[in-house]
């Protein structure tokens, strides 16, 4: 059992670089997740949020076209079952910040919609701020060993729990931000990693953040992971979406 994240902002690690830890997570197949792909080299993660649209972490971005899967729980899969969409429009948060990863999202819009069927569907947005101790849901194809990188071939997931703001700030001291949640598991290691940038934190049913950064060594109980904190750019998203 393992998981999960581009990690593009190494904090320091507490941990010693000489211990592999096996982060926790199963294969599972879920009908929002996207996997993004630079020509045949995999990006990150994504989330179907619209039949015309997928979110992503702003620093997924690629210049040029990015090809996106849906509907495949392999990392690459080419079964009957998957979709796959070429960006016409990539739409990063305006005010993101590359230092911090403050405002870390990105909506790309296909070419053409997908067809919404059971193995593709979009994933609502949550209709409200997380709330610290509710159970949530990460997934992804990112490494499931950390420092050292092991990359599945079946989609992966594991629950986290979101922890209060004041709680990460103490762990991550002058790193976080009202945009940002933090979630993880003391007693496990349960966490995303390398690869699983842009993946969802899915909560109730609903698309609660992204997955945007965490410490060098995955799966640490003390260093939970750093994600978007989507209901802070619901106006944005909606906008943006209907605009274009």
């Amino acid at each position: 059992m393992k998981i999960l994240l581009l990690m593009l902002l190494a904090l320091e690690a507490t941990a010693s670089r000489n211990v592999l830890w096996v982060i926790e997570g199963t294969s599972c197949d879920l009908p929002w997740q996207a996997a993004l792909f630079k020509g045949d080299r995999f990006i990150c993660g994504g989330t179907l949020v619209d039949r015309n649209w997928v979110l992503t972490a702003a620093h997924c971005h690629v210049p040029g076209f990015i090809n996106v899967r849906l509907g495949g729980r392999r990392h690459k899969d080419s079964g009957g079952t998957e979709q796959r969409r070429h960006s016409a429009m990539v739409f990063k948060y305006p005010w993101y910040n590359e230092t911090n990863k403050d405002g870390d999202l990105m909506l790309i819009k296909f070419h053409l919609p997908i067809h919404i069927n059971k193995q593709v569907k979009p994933l609502p947005l949550a209709s409200h701020c997380p709330v610290p101790g509710k159970t949530c849901q990460i997934s992804g194809w990112g490494s499931t060993t950390s420092p050292e990188v092991t990359f599945p071939e079946d989609l992966h997931c594991t629950k986290v729990t979101i922890i209060s703001e004041d709680q990460c700030r103490r762990i991550y001291p002058d790193s976080i931000t009202p945009n940002m949640v933090c979630a993880g598991e003391s007693r496990s290691r349960a966490d995303s990693c390398q690869g699983d940038s842009g993946g969802p934190l899915m909560c109730d049913g609903r698309l609660q953040g992204i997955v945007s950064w965490g410490p060098g060594v995955c799966g640490d109980p003390k260093k939970p992971g750093v994600y978007v904190n989507l209901c802070k750019y619901t106006r944005w998203l909606q906008e943006t979406m209907r605009r274009n």
